[in-house]
This record gives structure tokens, C-alpha cells and sequence, in this order.
């Protein structure tokens, strides 16, 4: 390994610490300084993502040095009470202290999402306890100034880190033991890793694993780097966090980090010809390794770049699949597993991808009276977007990103039980996304949920889910709701309030249902290859199966919007391969039949099935195939049909029916319909309700809803039998133009 070395004139004090004891070395008359150091010699495909953990050697101006048994022991350097970066030659000062510490858990990994990742990941923390006993071997104490440790409480001080992968407080406990951590400052830096696993949150700020229990009160909590988690609560761990403050930045120009390019190695499933090689500037190097996975096994070949060691490590994921139509670098705080999460009256600031997110798991994450945002603090409190104050009396100045400055959502629900009471939430691309469990966002003992969102509010992918949002009152740019999910969904809306931020041709939805337009799901997959029928295309395809079903409940509340269902409108890179142009390509799994109930509700817009097609920023439409990137950057020699990760989910409808993706209306409790614009639906069932429009029987047993000057239709209307197809468009009707009757809606 090279080692930059430079000369220092001043003194140096190298004090090492092995276990309880410690010594310090002789004193000579010349300063003895680092001069290097070196990683231990393993076998050349060996891969420790805990590079920190393998530093071996330490040599001095002397001409002596250090070497420890790494399987054991770890080098950690400490400068002016702050953890720094060992192989840094800036670190190597008078005022350093060199440490040897005993290494504490690992966790050995292997992830397909994103890169090749091994173990062992060794935790490390500024404050280790395990099992409750404060590990001070495995601590480093002197980067916790003022900080009083027990075995069950981290109390008052600060604890500093500007080092890759070293968390400032690491408990892993598996007797369900419990750890109280208040009044402490963390300020913590560096690279963080994955956050996945078992017993991941290897870098973040607080790691809470195994069966812990863990409060946090009065706590703040400054993280920097990408990856560098605030909070990772894993296993089956409860953390409740109380009266704190989280603000993470991932910052990864400071960290030469950019997670968007294949500029670490390649990974391919055959060894790669010298075209290839060189196309792609790699070295003719390669790593093979046999794998086996649930999709099969065979061989992995993986190739270094001129620039980049055969040392195969990497964060685990190190952002958001371009699939979400958000990019990043950073989580705030991460649930994980089956453990607890809980924030109570916090603040939580992340700038980029995720503030309150959850992974791979079936536990629980809850808020009260918390406050998430997609945002900085502010560098000029009075241009600032929010003040928040704190119980303790400190108010936090922060500026809320729009879709112009940053990129993120606020929480996710993959298979957790969500539940956010009285919360507010600001974010530039979504308030929530949900591909599985339950989600409650409602009001508190103390007020009403709030959600700002300068796209969508509520983006739902993969598999069924139930969503209750009460109480609650959302300004959003697009749309409310986004549904791609291929599973039942059940949504209620009760006595909310919607106003729409933004007037433009895909906007002032409550609903759009439609195909999922993720394509690509891992995690450095930045492009993604999409699709939209052609309308004679949609109309050709046949009700091959009825699909899931969508229930949304709208319930006391007064609302504007449009609710459409466009599912069977587009196709993805799964069936591209057998498209000709004359076959039937529909998705059949992710078509949908919708019921829309409204009770003691008063809606004001369109219902309808449709024909959707994705648009660009003018609100024309995208013909043939596309692509997203993070950028609209045209990437891998692509055609210039490439739009940035803003066109995912931006759709425009046309009212059409093509015997695939129903929509039934019901009206309850004195419920009113107000109709805006032309659209079709399958039935109308009328308890008790009005329908302030025209409704007309069509042919194929759809009913056309039309807006009229006095018109209503009241009383019971039974459901009307399906039809195969719609009758055909007019012949001069372009793709994406808008038909006799209008879209409805925002034009």
C-alpha cells in the first residue's frame, strides 16, 4: 500500500493502550513520529470492508513500529479528543495519540443489492456495551470527554469522531438488557457502511443490536458522510428517543463518494473480452467467486478499475434504487428487522434520501409530535422555511428542499407497522412510500399530522399494504397518492384536507393508480427502461385476469382532485424482451380494480379509468421507449430518450376503458360527487349521496360521468355488466391529446 509521508519538526506524543493498562514510550531526545502504515498482508482476494480494522503496522521516525495481531486488535487515532482517520499523514501531529484497542463484534455480510460486500464489518465504538457491561477495552475514552459510562448509561459530554466506520455509541445486547444515553453531544464524521444485516449500522452514530433496549433523551446527534447513519436500530431491538435532535448531511463531495457510477469495479457473470476491458477503462484483473442464491448460482468475475485496489469493499447499499425516482446518500435513522423505533417530541433533519426509513423487516417504527424534514439547518435563521423548538428551549432554524435542491423522502413502510401521530413531515419527492404493512398517519393528543411534499405525498410500490391517514392536512405539488402496488391496497382518507402547491398538466391528483414504472431495482441500477403503449396498443389488450382490487375510503372530508386508474396502460423492462409490437403485452399482475367510497364526504374532480402515458417537464408526452437516470444524463451508450428520475410517476390521462383496470364508485351518508371533467367507470352505487354531473350508459356497460350545469343524479344505481372494449377513439386523436370532454382536472 502506497504511504504518503511527510516531515514534521514538532513533538509527537504516541501513547498505546493495550486492555486496562497502559505506557507510554520512552522519551528521546529527537520527536518520534508516524511515518506510515500498513495493512495486514492477507490473501490477495480477501475482502474486509472494515479497512480501519486491518491497519497492522504503525512505523515511527525511530525507525521502530507497532504491529498488532488484527484478528484481535484494531489501531484507533485520537486527535484534539476527536477519533480521526488513521492513514490521514495530516492526523500525524505532536497532540495525536495512538490507541490499541480490543476489536468487539462482527458481522460477516453478503449482499446482491448493489456490490460484492464480505465481513467481517467489526464495530467499534467511542462507547461499546455488551450484553450490560460497558466494554472498556473496546471503548476509546478519550474521544468522550465529559461523558459518564456505566454499564447501563451514557450521560452528559460529547463524543467526536471524524473517522471512517466508527460508531460513537455502539450496545449490542442479547439478554434485553437496558442502556439509557442523555444530555449527550455526538458529533460524528466519516464514511459509514451497511446498514443491512443482522447486526448492521457498521459507522452510524448510535447502533442499538441483538435484543437491546435503549433511551434516548435529550440527545443531539450531528452526523456527516455518506452513508453515516444518526441512529441504526436492528435485531429485535425497542429504542425509544426522546426530546432529540437528529441532523445528518451526506456530504459526499467532501468524500470523493458518488455511489451513481460503475467506477469501482465490475461485476460480471462471464470473464469479459479485451473489447469490453477496454471499453469500460478497467484493468484485465478479475476476482471469481461461485455463488449461490435464491435466482440460481453460477460464477461472479470481478474486475478493478485503473484506480481502484482488488480489494472489493464497499458500502452495503450506498443509495436509493433509481426505481424510488429519488437519489441520495444518507438516512437519518434506520429500523431495521423486527426491532422498535420510536421518536417522541425530536426533530429530525436529513438532506438527502431518507429521514425516518425502515429495511427488510416486520417491527414497528413510531412517532409522536415529531417534526422530519428533507432539508439543512439553516445558514440564515431569518430566510429559514421552519423554526422548531425544542423542549430544552434551543429553536432549530431549517430550510425545507424542494425538488430543485435536493432529493428524498421522509419514511418508508416495507412490511413495518407505521405509526406517526401528529407528526410533520416536509420532503422534496415523497412524505412515505409503501410496499408492505400497515401505516397510520394521524393526529396526536396535541394536533393534526401535517405533510408538506413538493411532488407526491405518498408513493406505494410492490406489495399490498393498509394506509390510514386522519386528522391530517397535506400540501402537495402532484398528487396525493402514486399506487404501484401489485397487491390489495386498502386506503382511508378521513377529514383530511389536500391543497395543491403546483398547476401543471400531471397534477391535482388524489389518486393515480397505474403500472409500476419500476424497472430496476438495484441499488446502482441508474437507468431504467420504460415503456408506455401506444393507445390502439391499450386498446388491443385483453381482461386476460381481473387483478387485485384497491379499496380507498374517503371520509369526512371536503376534497379536490381527480382519482384515476390507469393501470394496463404501460409495460417494463421485464416483457420488453417479447414485445413485437402486435402481441398482447400487458402486465396482467399489475392491473387493478378500484373501489372509491365516499362517506359523508364531498369530492370535487373526475373519476375514472384511463389511458396514461409518462410526460416530460412540459407535460408532452414521452413516445416510444425511455429511460430514467438520476441526471437525464444519457449513460451506457443509451438513445437520447433519457429523462432525470423527475419523470417517474409523471403521468397524464386520457378518460378510456379497455376491459382491464375498473373503477366502481360508491356514495354513503349524504356523500357529493361534483364532477369536473368527462371520465368512465365501471358502476356507480348510489345509498345515499349526489351526484352533481351527467351519467350515461355506455355500449359496453361503462358509464360516462359528465359535468353539467345543474345536473345530479341521486337515489341507487346498481353495478352494470363489464364490457370487453371501449368503443374506438377518434380516428384524428393523437397519443396524449386531450379527448372530447377534457381530462378533467388540472389542465
Amino acid at each position: 500500500m502506497k504511504t504518503t509521508r511527510k516531515l514534521l519538526a514538532c513533538l509527537l506524543a504516541v501513547l498505546m493502550l493495550a486492555s486496562l493498562g497502559s505506557a507510554a514510550f520512552a522519551a528521546s531526545e529527537e520527536p518520534v513520529v508516524i511515518t506510515g502504515v500498513a495493512l495486514a498482508e492477507k490473501d490477495a482476494n480477501y475482502v474486509d470492508s472494515a479497512l480501519y480494522s486491518q491497519y497492522e503496522t504503525v512505523t515511527l521516525s525511530d525507525g521502530s513500529s507497532i504491529t498488532i495481531d488484527v484478528d484481535t486488535q484494531t489501531f484507533v487515532l485520537v486527535l484534539d479528543d476527536t477519533v480521526v482517520n488513521l492513514a490521514d499523514p495530516a492526523n500525524w501531529t505532536p497532540d495525536a495519540a495512538l490507541y490499541v484497542i480490543d476489536k468487539g463484534n462482527s458481522d460477516t455480510v453478503m449482499m446482491s443489492m448493489n456490490t460484492a460486500n464480505w465481513g467481517p464489518f467489526w464495530f467499534t465504538g467511542v462507547v461499546d456495551i455488551e450484553d450490560g457491561v460497558y466494554e472498556a477495552d473496546r471503548s476509546i475514552p478519550a474521544a468522550a470527554q465529559g461523558v459518564t459510562v456505566t454499564d447501563d448509561s451514557v450521560t452528559g459530554g460529547e463524543i467526536n469522531i471524524d473517522a471512517d466506520y466508527i460508531s460513537a455509541i455502539y450496545v449490542y445486547n442479547e439478554d434485553g438488557s437496558k442502556v439509557t444515553v442523555s444530555d449527550v453531544t455526538i458529533n460524528t464524521a466519516g464514511m459509514g457502511g451497511n446498514d443491512f444485516g443482522t447486526n448492521g449500522g457498521w459507522g452510524t452514530g448510535i447502533n442499538v443490536a441483538g435484543s437491546a433496549e435503549m433511551d434516548i433523551e435529550n440527545v443531539t446527534i450531528t452526523s456527516e458522510g455518506p452513508l453515516h447513519d444518526a441512529i441504526w436500530a436492528g435485531g429485535k431491538t425497542i429504542v425509544n428517543v426522546y426530546d432529540t435532535v437528529l441532523i445528518a448531511t451526506d456530504a459526499a463531495d467532501n468524500y470523493s463518494f458518488s455511489p451513481y457510477a460503475y467506477d469501482r469495479f465490475i461485476i460480471a457473470d462471464a470473464p469479459l473480452t479485451d473489447e469490453e476491458i477496454a471499453a469500460y477503462g478497467i484493468s484485465g484483473e478479475y476476482y471469481a467467486e461461485d455463488y449461490t442464491s435464491m435466482f440460481g448460482s453460477g460464477t461472479h468475475y470481478y474486475y478493478t478499475n485503473e484506480n481502484w485496489t482488488n480489494n472489493f469493499s464497499a458500502p452495503m447499499l450506498q443509495c436509493p434504487p433509481i426505481a424510488l425516482g429519488l437519489y441520495g446518500s444518507m438516512r437519518g435513522a434506520i429500523c431495521y428487522g423486527s426491532a422498535t423505533l420510536s421518536f417522541f417530541d425530536s426533530l429530525a433533519v436529513c438532506d438527502n434520501w431518507a429521514v425516518l426509513s425502515t429495511d427488510s423487516g416486520n417491527g414497528t417504527l413510531n412517532a409522536t409530535d415529531t417534526v422530519a424534514v428533507i432539508g439543512a439547518i439553516a445558514d440564515d435563521p431569518a430566510d429559514a422555511d421552519l423554526e422548531v423548538a425544542m423542549a430544552d428551549g434551543e429553536t432549530y432554524a431549517v430550510d425545507v428542499f424542494d425538488t430543485t435542491e435536493g432529493s428524498g423522502y421522509v419514511t418508508y413502510c416495507d412490511g413495518f407497522d407505521d405509526n406517526f401521530y401528529g407528526c410533520s413531515f416536509y420532503a422534496p419527492d415523497y412524505l412515505a412510500i409503501m410496499t408492505g404493512g400497515t401505516f397510520d398517519f394521524v393526529d396526536s393528543a396535541t394536533g393534526r399530522g401535517y405533510g408538506w411534499c413538493d411532488r407526491i405525498g405518498f408513493m406505494s410500490h410492490g406489495n399490498a399494504y393498509v394506509a390510514n391517514i386522519a386528522h391530517s392536512d397535506f400540501d402537495v405539488a402532484d398528487a396525493l397518492f402514486a399506487v404501484m402496488s401489485t397487491g390489495a391496497v386498502d386506503i382511508t382518507l378521513d377529514d383530511v384536507t389536500v391543497n395543491y402547491t403546483a398547476s401543471n398538466p400531471w397534477g391535482g391528483k388524489l389518486f393515480q393508480f397505474m403500472d409500476t414504472d419500476d424497472t430496476g431495482t438495484d441499488a446502482n441500477d441508474m437507468e431504467m427502461d420504460v415503456i408506455d403503449l401506444t393507445y390502439d396498443e391499450y386498446l388491443a389488450n385483453t381482461a386476460a385476469s381481473e387483478g387485485t382490487t384497491k379499496t380507498v375510503t374517503i371520509r369526512d372530508s371536503v376534497l379536490e382532485g381527480d382519482i384515476w386508474n390507469s393501470t394496463g396502460s404501460s409495460n417494463n423492462k421485464s416483457t420488453l424482451a417479447a414485445y413485437d409490437g402486435t402481441t398482447n403485452v400487458l402486465s396482467t399482475w399489475a392491473t387493478s380494480t378500484v373501489d372509491v367510497t365516499l362517506d359523508n364526504a364531498e369530492l370535487t374532480g373526475v373519476i375514472s379509468t384511463s389511458y396514461a402515458q409518462h410526460c416530460d417537464e412540459n407535460g408532452e408526452p414521452i413516445e416510444g421507449q425511455f429511460f430514467f437516470s438520476k441526471t437525464g444524463e444519457v449513460r451506457d451508450g443509451t438513445e437520447e430518450n433519457t429523462y432525470n428520475y423527475l419523470a417517474a410517476r409523471r403521468v397524464i390521462n386520457t378518460p378510456a376503458y379497455n376491459g382491464i383496470g375498473k373503477i366502481n364508485v360508491t356514495l354513503d351518508n349524504g356523500a357529493v360527487w361534483n364532477v369536473t371533467g368527462t371520465g368512465i367507470i365501471n358502476s356507480l352505487t348510489i345509498i345515499d349521496g349526489t351526484v352533481n354531473g351527467v351519467v350515461t350508459e355506455n355500449a359496453d356497460g361503462t358509464l360516462t360521468v359528465s359535468p353539467a350545469e345543474g345536473g345530479s343524479a341521486s337515489g341507487e344505481a346498481s353495478n352494470m355488466p363489464d364490457g370487453s372494449m371501449p368503443p374506438d377513439p377518434p380516428a384524428d386523436l393523437a397519443p396524449g391529446e386531450v379527448p372530447p370532454g377534457g381530462f378533467g382536472g388540472i389542465d
